[in-house]
């Protein structure tokens, strides 16, 4: 993706109506990479130009108890900080309840042969996507 698309932009933050922040988990937590990134949003920040985005995360780790849940929660402080109204992905799918993905964000387990996501955990992903998208629409009709 990232050949494709190129890395995130502060104007693509900027005119996304919805961000979903996807990372590796790191120990329980956030990639170092995209802490960074985060924490350059300061300045968009203090222009208030983050604030009312809809919000969401996703993740990935090696093993079954690897943080996945931990890593999509820790994500959810530096939005409530910028202002974004955060859209977990709940219980709103059958595949969260059947323990696919959690109930804050997609999640998927590589194992130690970055195994890709299964089918389950790619229509957790999409439904995630389906939601906050539907969030980002109502959020930026009411401005």
């Amino acid at each position: 993706m990232l050949a494709e698309y190129g890395a995130p932009t502060h104007a693509d933050v900027e005119w996304a109506d919805g961000i979903i922040f996807g990372t590796p988990t790191r120990f329980g937590n956030t990639s170092a990479e995209l802490k960074a990134f985060i924490d350059s949003l300061g300045g968009l920040w203090f222009q208030g130009k983050l604030k009312g985005k809809a919000g969401s995360a996703f993740t990935s780790t090696a093993g079954p108890h690897g943080g996945n849940e931990t890593t999509v929660v820790s994500l959810f402080i530096p939005m409530a900080h910028l202002g974004f109204i955060i859209v977990p992905t709940g219980y709103t799918h059958e595949k969260i309840v059947q323990g696919h993905g959690t109930p804050y964000g997609a999640s998927s387990v590589s194992g130690q042969n970055s195994s890709p996501p299964t089918t389950h955990d790619l229509e957790v992903a999409k439904h995630q996507g389906a939601r906050v998208t539907q969030v980002a629409a109502a959020l930026k009709a009411e401005r």
